[in-house]
């Protein structure tokens, strides 16, 4: 009977439900994406590895660029907007167009970014898909805000399942070409999950797709969408970054050793990130209850995120040998290091969704650059100790940047009480 009583509470409870509903979506992503790397490794080249987990990182980074902080404002102001169809549909808009154009430059100045990945320009068919997958890489993360708004996050699960079957195939069917297969596979999947969602916002949610865009409507909240894309694309960018810098100062390889340890924490990150999604849309629900929903998101967070942090730690190099012996003796000391770094990366994020409920924007920027920055720099001043260096630089970086964020997150607590 107790146990029907909690599972009743947490499924009519807003915030718990959309922020189980967002971990089980993405622990399946990251569980079935587990599953498609080590068919990766056993499939492909340790060096092939590297340069397709090097040309995610640089789609991720592309897109959280040029996202313009729309998505936030997605899961901020749809709630209670009266314009949900134009909101939507100029947010598309613009994303697209400047994914677009962002893209296009990144493909044009590859011999001063990253001279190794030439090879995106020298077939034609590789350049266009390249831009057709960066910009539905931004799509997934506008469809995401938008099914949070909605209340609606159980449309992720269903999204993330398809895109997580799709990818345990493709690897096999585009094999012949080598490092660009694998990047294709994954983002092919993506494509085809984003494009399911859209279809459900049309049908189920009645959204009338549109390329108009309501100019006022986005002034209205261009502020507050600028803070949150300078807060997210700081916040992201570090582990964005980082592949590129291994690749050439180290070598593909290594690339191959971080992005899987990074995988595997990356379904730790899934917890704070989901729940404190959920907490700036209940937040924006209702303000007045924030001080309430901290402190059901700060237990929600901790109480899955510390044993699960333990068993990574302690047992992580188990899951690292599924990938080859390579992978546990050159990444286990390092996925240690970075697995530990999330519980200070979760107080960050919770301080980043109480700055947006309170539109303390300002806050929001400075505490991200500075996050970013710092961890950053000491990863890249500590890479001499290949990923074993790059991991203490992280770790103290973020911690740095999680303490700091304590102390904000408790000093609003006191001015709510």
């Amino acid at each position: 009977m107790n146990f029907k009583i909690v599972y009743k509470h947490i499924m009519t409870d807003p915030l718990y439900r959309n922020s189980l509903f967002n971990m089980a979506s993405t622990f399946i992503l990251g569980g079935l994406g587990f599953v498609f790397w080590i068919i990766i490794a056993r499939l492909y080249k340790t060096e092939s590895v590297g340069i397709a987990t090097t040309l995610i990182s640089i789609m991720t980074l592309l897109s959280s660029f040029t996202i313009l902080g729309l998505n936030v404002s997605l899961n901020r102001f749809l709630p209670k907007s009266t314009q949900k169809n134009e909101l939507i549909n100029s947010t598309f808009v613009i994303v697209t167009i400047v994914t677009f154009l962002a893209t296009t430059v990144f493909l044009l100045g590859l011999q001063f970014f990253s001279p190794q990945l030439l090879f995106l320009r020298s077939n034609l068919l590789y350049s266009i898909s390249f831009i057709l997958f960066v910009i539905f890489c931004s799509w997934n993360i506008l469809v995401e805000s938008t099914f949070m708004a909605f209340r609606a996050a159980g449309n992720i699960l269903t999204k993330n399942i398809v895109i997580s079957m799709t990818k345990l195939v493709l690897p096999f069917v585009l094999i012949t070409l080598g490092a660009y297969g694998i990047f294709a596979s994954t983002a092919s999947a993506f494509s085809l999950g984003v494009l399911m969602s859209v279809t459900i916002l049309i049908t189920r949610f009645k959204i009338r797709p549109s390329i108009a865009v309501n100019i006022p409507l986005v002034k209205k909240t261009s502020a507050y969408s600028f803070a949150n894309y300078m807060a997210d694309f700081m916040f992201n960018m570090p582990a964005l970054i980082l592949p590129v810098i291994i690749l050439n100062v180290l070598s593909a390889k290594f690339v191959a050793y971080y992005y899987i340890a990074s995988m595997i924490q990356n379904i730790l990150l899934i917890i704070p990130t989901a729940t404190s999604q959920a907490l700036l849309t209940e937040g924006s629900y209702d303000e007045d209850e924030l001080k309430k929903h901290v402190k059901k998101a700060v237990v929600t967070i901790f109480a899955i995120l510390l044993p699960a942090t333990a068993v990574i730690v302690l047992a992580g190099n188990i899951f690292l040998k599924f990938f080859g012996k390579n992978y546990a003796l050159e990444a286990f000391s390092f996925l240690q290091l970075y697995s530990i770094s999330t519980l200070f990366t979760a107080l960050l994020l919770i301080s980043n969704a109480i700055m947006n409920v309170r539109h303390q924007i300002k806050s929001l920027i400075v505490a991200n650059v500075f996050a970013a920055v710092l961890t950053l720099w000491l990863s890249y001043a500590f890479i001499s100790g290949k990923l074993v260096g790059i991991g203490w630089g992280w770790i103290v970086g973020q911690g740095i940047a999680g303490i700091v964020s304590l102390g904000f997150i408790m000093r609003n607590l006191r001015i709510a009480k």
